[in-house]
């Protein structure tokens, strides 16, 4: 599944081979973090988001996306981790960063 199809707005997806990690960037003022979160999962385990666990079984959606909406450069790098379906997630502002979950991790 594209992130087009999960009907929520990311600027870029792509996979880093060398940390074997996801990158989406996001417009903070078009989709807010936790959403932001969501569709990068959902594109890595290529499935429907509603598909997924909901974010809140993992983390406070509401105070992520309070908390990177008010970050600023005068407050430094504001970065939050956490994990959601298996992946190590780091979430700013503007990227999510979701670790490819191991072989153990997906079950085989």
């Amino acid at each position: 599944m594209s992130t087009r199809e999960t009907g929520i707005p990311l600027d870029s997806f792509s996979f880093r081979p060398e940390s074997e990690t996801y990158l989406a960037r996001y417009d903070e003022a078009e989709t807010s973090a936790s959403m932001a979160v969501v569709a990068t999962v959902a594109a890595v385990l290529d499935t429907d988001p509603t598909e997924m666990d909901q974010l809140y079984y993992s983390i406070d959606a509401e105070a992520l996306d309070e908390l990177l909406a008010g970050s600023t450069a005068a407050d430094g790098d504001v970065r939050v981790e956490f994990t959601f379906e298996g992946h190590a997630v780091a979430v700013t502002d503007t990227e999510v960063i979701a670790a490819r979950a191991s072989d153990a991790d997906n079950g085989h």
